[in-house]
C-alpha cells in the first residue's frame, strides 16, 4: 500500500535501514556531482541551461541531474528536500560506514559540501542549492 515494489534484502535485522543509507549515499553524491559539473560548466563560460541540455542527453545523465539540475540553474524556491536533510543523512551514512569499518570518501566529500552550503545559510533551501558552495568558491577566485 505504501510502495510500488518490495525487495527482500536478507535475513538480518537492519538490512532495510542499511539499504536506505546506501540510497542516501548515492543521492547525496549524485546531487553534489551534478552541482560540481554545472558549476564547472559555468566557470568555463558555458551557458548552464545549454550544459544541462547536453548532459541530459549524454552518458552523464541521471535522475538527480534531471530532477535537481534545473533548480541549480534557476532556483524557484521549491524545496523537495532541504540541504539540511542531506547534512543529516550523509552524517548517518558516515556513521554507518564507521560502524562497518568502511571508508566512504565520496560520501564524506559530499557531506562537507552540504555542510558548507548549510553554513552559508542555505540549509532550509532545496538540496540543489549545494551548487552555491561552488559559486562562492568561484566568486572568491574572481575577487582576486
Amino acid at each position: 500500500a505504501m510502495g510500488s515494489s518490495l525487495s527482500h534484502l536478507g535475513e538480518q535485522p537492519g538490512q532495510g535501514a542499511a539499504m536506505k543509507v546506501v540510497n542516501q549515499l548515492l543521492c547525496g553524491v549524485h546531487i553534489a556531482a551534478a552541482a560540481e559539473g554545472l558549476a564547472f560548466a559555468e566557470r568555463a563560460g558555458i551557458n548552464p541551461a545549454t550544459a544541462l541540455e547536453v548532459l541530459s542527453g549524454s552518458a552523464a545523465q541521471s535522475w538527480m541531474l534531471a530532477a535537481r539540475g534545473p533548480r541549480m540553474i534557476d532556483y524557484d524556491n521549491m524545496v523537495t528536500s532541504a540541504v539540511d536533510i542531506f547534512v543529516k543523512d550523509l552524517a548517518l551514512v558516515l556513521d554507518s560506514g564507521r560502524a562497518a569499518k568502511m571508508a566512504l570518501p565520496l560520501a564524506a566529500s559530499a557531506h562537507q559540501l552540504f555542510l558548507t552550503a548549510s553554513g552559508m545559510g542555505h540549509g532550509h533551501e532545496d538540496d540543489s542549492q549545494v551548487i552555491e558552495t561552488y559559486r562562492a568558491l568561484m566568486r572568491k577566485r574572481e575577487d582576486r
